[in-house]
Parts: structure tokens; sequence; C-alpha cells
């Protein structure tokens, strides 16, 4: 009977190396997607664990809104900063500007945009306080300058000394100055950087120089973050709340989670959905035919002496050199 059946087999080879490949095609699509959608939700963990290492509190608008289908906060006083610099156990406090603005490369074209965001914001000059460091040049300290990440100055052919235009949303001339890395990589994730002087950022993004994003701190020794947390929670105004580093990366996390990676990773699932379907569609129109076809030669194996069990254990093991192929 396993000769017979191995016979067949071999007689419908192209039929079953057809289904065979059907079966692979949807498992891998499957398990790449959840493979990728893993590996990404830890990229940007990494990432953003790297980003708030040194930030132990971080000072922000209490409220929260949906803004170009985004969570954003209004901004707060930039007075905030020298109180939050004033409370017993802080190192060091920094202002933080942040919004969206795209880079043009030298055909006028936006660079990024398709899905990891693109950034314009302050150049934070406190080391502790943000990832991004200097890998040539200078930081921005007049209108007009800018500091990109290498990536991004690569795609706008742009060296330093060079021109590009950042639209903030408006378009703005702005001379590159220095080139940034994040970690020692060239970008964050695919994150188009801009970084302009804090009045600057402060004019182009929030359209005052007196209000900024938030305020980043960092602890003295032995101060914890909860610590911290409830310390400027004394002093700081009603509407405006400080949140510890780690609750900042947890938020961030749960933020792209929700809204990047969780529709790339569901757009992909659902493609690879349809193709276990359409497998498992396959599989069964191949087996329904092979069966039909089989009908006589069943019939002549029952003659010569078959039983019901050896010719469905026939067809079982034409089924499972499909799934071990």
């Amino acid at each position: 009977m396993f000769r017979a059946t191995f016979a067949a087999a071999w007689g419908r080879k192209r039929r079953l190396a057809a289904t065979a490949l059907a079966v692979l095609l949807g498992v891998a699509f499957l398990a790449a997607t959840l493979v990728l959608g893993d590996s990404a939700r830890a990229g940007f963990a990494t990432v953003f664990a790297e980003a708030n290492a040194g930030t132990d509190a971080f000072v922000r608008s209490a409220s929260r809104f949906t803004a170009a289908e985004e969570p954003a906060r209004p901004p707060v006083d930039a007075a905030l900063v020298a109180a939050v610099a004033a409370v017993d156990g802080v190192a060091a406090a920094a202002p933080t500007v942040e919004g969206t603005g795209q880079v043009l490369d030298a055909r006028g074209r936006t660079i990024g945009g398709n899905g990891p965001p693109t950034v314009a914001a302050a150049w934070i000059a406190e080391p502790a306080l943000t990832g991004w460091a200097l890998a040539g040049g200078r930081p921005p300290t007049a209108p007009g300058e800018v500091v990109l990440d290498r990536r991004t100055a690569a795609d706008a052919g742009a060296g330093l000394g060079g021109t590009v235009t950042v639209l903030v949303p408006r378009p703005v001339a702005a001379t590159v100055v220095g080139i940034a890395t994040f970690g020692g990589r060239d970008s964050l994730g695919g994150t188009t950087y801009a970084a302009f002087a804090l009045e600057e950022a402060q004019r182009l993004l929030l359209g005052s120089t007196t209000l900024v994003s938030g305020v980043a701190v960092a602890a003295e020794d032995g101060v914890g973050q909860d610590e911290l947390v409830r310390r400027l929670g004394e002093v700081l105004p009603a509407g405006v709340e400080a949140v510890s580093g780690a609750a900042l990366t947890r938020e961030q996390r749960a933020d792209i989670e929700g809204d990047f990676l969780g529709f790339f990773t569901a757009a992909l699932t659902a493609f690879a959905g349809v193709a276990l379907l359409v497998a498992a569609f396959s599989i069964f129109n191949t087996f329904s035919i092979l069966v039909a076809q089989r009908t006589a030669e069943s019939a002549l194996l029952r003659a010569l002496g078959a039983s019901r069990r050896q010719v469905l254990a026939s067809a079982l093991a034409e089924s499972a050199l499909v799934g071990v192929g």
C-alpha cells in the first residue's frame, strides 16, 4: 500500500508540489508578519528607552487632544523651566519644543513621512536629556540654522554649509550647521529630524517665544523618579503635570503601537490571512479532484483486498507528504 501511495503521489507530483507551495507561502507570510511586528515593537521599545534614558521626569500640559490623527498636547509657559530647575533634587532642566517638519530634497520632494514621524524640534544642549548628539558641525544658535540627522542630510544631498527647505508647515530655508546621530545611528528608526535654535523653534512651531512643548528633567543622584515627580507636582500650576521617565517611555510605546505599528501589523496580518485562506481553498480543491480521480483506483485496490482503512490511510499519507513538503 505504501509503494502504491508513493507511486500515485509521484504521478501527480506537479499538482501536489503546487499545493505544498501554497501552504508554504501562506504560512511563511504569516510567520514573517508576526516576526516583523514583534521586531519593530522591540526596536521602538529600545529606541524610546534610549531617548529617555537620562530623563527622570517630564513636565507637560495635563490636557491631551487629537490633531491630524495624532495625539498632541498644548504648550506650556516657558517660565516653568526656571521654576522646575529650582526644585530640590533637580540636576538639570531643559525646555523641549517639538512639532512636525518635512525636509525637502534638491528636487523639492519631501523626505520621509511614510509612517515614521517627521520631527522638527528645538536642539537640546544638555546631553543627558536627549538621545541626539552631534557627529559634525555645531548646534544651531541663530535663525536660519538647522541640524539634520545624518540620513536625512544624505537624502537631501545637503552637507555642512548646505541649504535645505523645511516645511513647518510653511517653507523655511535654513543652512545646515550640524549633522546629528541618535545613539550612533544615522536616524531614529526612519524618523526625519530637523532641529532649530530654541527661540527659532518656538516661533516656527509654537508661534510664540513664551511657550514650550514641555520640560525634560534630570534628577540628582539619590533622587528616584517617583520622588522627583512628587516634588515637581508640588510647584506646578493647575493644568500642568509631571510624569516619570519610565511612564513617558511606556506611553510613547503604546502610542506608536496603537497608531503606526498597530495599523501596519494589522494590514499585513490581513494579507497573510487572505494568503492562508487561498491556500486552504487550493488544498481543498486539489484533494477533492484527487479523490474524484482516484475513485477507480480506490475501487481496484479494494477489489485486490485493500481494506477501507488502508485506502483512507493512503489518502492521508498523500496529505502528510504535502504538509511535510
